[in-house]
This record gives structure tokens, sequence and C-alpha cells, in this order.
């Protein structure tokens, strides 16, 4: 099913339970095909998929943390040479 995003927009929640009961549904605008809704895919899916060779399971422990540098002056320092000027 094809729905223009305006109409998405006006009727979200009828379109989400549908969705939600396992029918997919293209969002276009101006009607090219930009998103598409569909139920969520399970665990078990995603294994098959996997062994599909149609993704490829993440393989890191997570984000990277980010490391902080201690700042070079203080933002006070900053202020007041910018207000200096």
């Amino acid at each position: 099913m094809d729905v223009a995003i305006r109409e998405l927009k006006a009727k979200l929640s009828s379109y989400v339970q549908r969705a939600a009961a396992g029918e997919h549904i293209t969002v276009t605008d101006r009607g090219r095909p930009i998103a598409m809704i569909g139920p969520l895919i399970g665990r078990v899916d995603l294994e098959a998929a996997a062994a599909a060779g149609w993704l490829t399971p993440a393989s890191g422990s997570g984000l990277t943390p980010i490391r902080r540098h201690p700042p070079l002056r203080s933002v006070q320092d900053v202020l007041d040479e910018d207000r200096a000027e």
C-alpha cells in the first residue's frame, strides 16, 4: 500500500496500527517512494536474515567512549578577551 506523506501525517495512528498488524506501507512524497513502515522484525527473523547473508551482525561491544581533552583556556578567559575587543 502507498500513502502520501500528507495523508500519513493526518492519519498516523491508523497507519501505525496497520503496520503493527503486519501490513507494509510505502510512504511517498510527490509520488516518489521515500520510506517504508511495517511490522517490527523479531529476533528469529534477524538471525535468519544474517544466516541468509542479508545483514552482518554487529561485531563491536558498542560505541567508543569520547575522550575529553583538558581545556586550553577557561570559558571566562575567552569571554573576557572577547569583551575587551
